[in-house]
């Protein structure tokens, strides 16, 4: 088999792939309510922790010592 026909079959299959996951994932967010409001919270629960880790991390680079950090020393 040519190598263009190859890299259009790896485009073709990725393609069809893509769909169903999409179509997998637009069914169960019509049947599942608990599934929404999973998904809405842990967009907010992402949205909280990636602020207070980088918080977080700034603090323990900054003081190991002493603090919150005083625990992962040992």
């Amino acid at each position: 088999m040519p190598h263009r026909f190859q890299v259009f079959e790896k485009f073709a299959f990725s393609l069809v792939v893509m769909f169903a996951v999409m179509c997998s994932g637009y069914i169960t967010w019509e049947n599942s309510p608990n599934f929404r409001d999973n998904v809405e919270q842990s967009e907010v629960l992402l949205s909280k922790t990636s602020t207070y880790e980088y918080t977080y991390s700034y603090a323990c680079t900054a003081d190991l010592s002493s603090g919150p950090c005083a625990q992962f020393v040992q």
